[in-house]
């Protein structure tokens, strides 16, 4: 059986994280919200995706075409993670 082995997590702010997230931390610290922008903010595994679709489907008056056009990371991006790594991050 192959064996999987886990990420190495680093600490920001006292809170484990896992390393790409702690390499894009400086932009989640640096962020200026507009008037405009709407942030949503879930605990992991708990309907992330499902909220941002929601949001979405909102944002373009229930258009299900409008909300077809791209990936819901995409056009919902996470303002902590970079799609340049790949699951898991090498080491």
């Amino acid at each position: 059986m192959e064996q999987l082995s886990r990420q190495e997590l680093d600490v920001i702010h006292g809170i484990p994280l896992y390393r790409p997230f702690v390499e894009k931390w400086a932009q989640v610290e640096s962020f200026q919200a507009r008037p405009d922008d709407l942030l949503i903010s879930t605990y992991p595994k708990s309907g992330t995706t499902w909220i941002s679709e929601i949001v979405d489907m909102i944002y373009n008056d229930g258009d299900e075409g409008k909300c077809k056009r791209d990936a819901i990371f995409n056009r919902v991006p996470f303002m902590e993670m970079s799609l340049e790594y790949k699951w898991p991050c090498p080491h």
